[in-house]
């Protein structure tokens, strides 16, 4: 672990990060790596005094405030069941279960995310290039969980999330190396969507969410149908999914990467296909399918044989922003990270936020 890296040195001002580590749990235990105090959220009011190292358990039916917070200094780590997160814990009543949720300054929850979202395996300017869109996404999407009461969760609904123990050295010595770098429209950080493997080009973000952003349009990569991949579906069980009765065939056009058709986006991402069946005729997008399907992604072809379905296509993720296999391949070629990011990200620049 590098704790001599992230030392008191670089504790000037970041923000923090709420992380939803527990939902609807009815108990949690915890352990705190230094002497700190469990403070009522609401009041400030302190509850009691916790020692260095003590295992203690909250529980629901013996929580009498709303919420809970326990906080530290900056080398502060905080064991949630046994797992070990930077920063502090807040505990949230929510109905008649408990929220947990780690509190996180940005760059040690970045310590966490980075090493879970591409792996030290990578090159150095594609893993800052990782690192700068990571911390620029966390950003911008704050409050993205407000409902529930935090910022972000541990998943790849938002960003995966290992806390401490998926920490490692070159991560680390990336991290402060672009230490409060974002990326930027000029004005404000931007929305830095990534994904695995686009399998040839990137995808504009209308055509898979609907809104429009002038940086998140489509990207060549130095390789195409990269990641191939086949998902066989039953027919029968393709036809009771999409409750259709008996499939008769498949309209959807062939797959060319970089080539649009009316049912195909630009990059050649399914934007629908038609499913014609015994019941009903079905219009259904590409992520419709790849969601229903468990598909890697929506770049792929449908063939209807006999008694199955054939999905074959390239990629995974949903294809927009960063390809962090294609930020790989641009890096081997002498990339620089600024250079990796201006090219997925339309038009953006780079800017030292703190």
């Amino acid at each position: 672990m590098a704790a001599l890296i992230f030392s008191k040195a670089n504790a000037a001002w970041q923000p923090e990060i709420r992380i939803g580590i527990l939902r609807g749990v009815n108990s949690v235990n915890l352990q705190m790596s230094a002497p700190c105090n469990i403070v009522d959220a609401d009041t400030q009011k302190i509850i009691r005094a916790v020692d260095a190292g003590e295992n203690f358990t909250i529980y629901f039916d013996e929580m009498t405030a709303n919420a809970l917070e326990i906080r530290g200094g900056y080398d502060l780590q905080t064991a949630i069941n046994g797992k070990k997160y930077f920063g502090g814990v807040r505990i949230n009543k929510n109905n008649n279960s408990l929220n947990v949720i780690s509190l996180a300054p940005v760059e040690e929850y970045l310590r966490g995310v980075v090493p879970e979202e591409m792996g030290v395996y990578f090159s150095t300017e594609a893993l800052k290039a990782q690192a700068v869109a990571a911390r620029s996404f966390t950003l911008k999407n704050r409050n993205r969980h407000e409902s529930e009461g935090f910022d972000l969760c541990a998943t790849n609904h938002c960003q995966f999330y290992g806390g401490v123990e998926s920490a490692k050295n070159l991560t680390d010595k990336i991290i402060l190396e672009t230490r409060g770098e974002i990326v930027t429209d000029g004005k404000r950080v931007v929305d830095t969507n990534f994904h695995t493997d686009s399998g040839g080009m990137t995808e504009n973000v209308a055509d898979v969410w609907g809104s429009a952003a002038p940086h998140l349009l489509p990207a060549v990569e130095l390789e195409t149908k990269t990641q191939p991949w086949t998902v066989e579906i039953s027919a029968k069980d393709f036809s009771a999914k999409l409750d259709i009765n008996e499939l008769k065939s498949i309209k959807l056009s062939k797959l060319e990467i970089g080539k649009a058709a009316v049912d195909r986006s630009k990059s050649g991402r399914v934007k629908f296909a038609l499913i014609i069946g015994t019941k009903k005729n079905l219009q259904i997008s590409g992520n419709d399918l790849r969601t229903k399907f468990s598909l890697p992604s929506t770049l792929f072809d449908m063939k209807f044989d006999g008694d199955k379905i054939i999905f074959s296509g390239y990629g995974r993720g949903h294809g927009v922003g960063m390809s962090q296999r294609g930020a790989e391949a641009y890096a081997k070629i002498g990339w620089s990270y600024d250079k990796i990011l201006a090219h997925y990200y339309r038009g953006t620049t780079l800017k030292k936020l703190y």
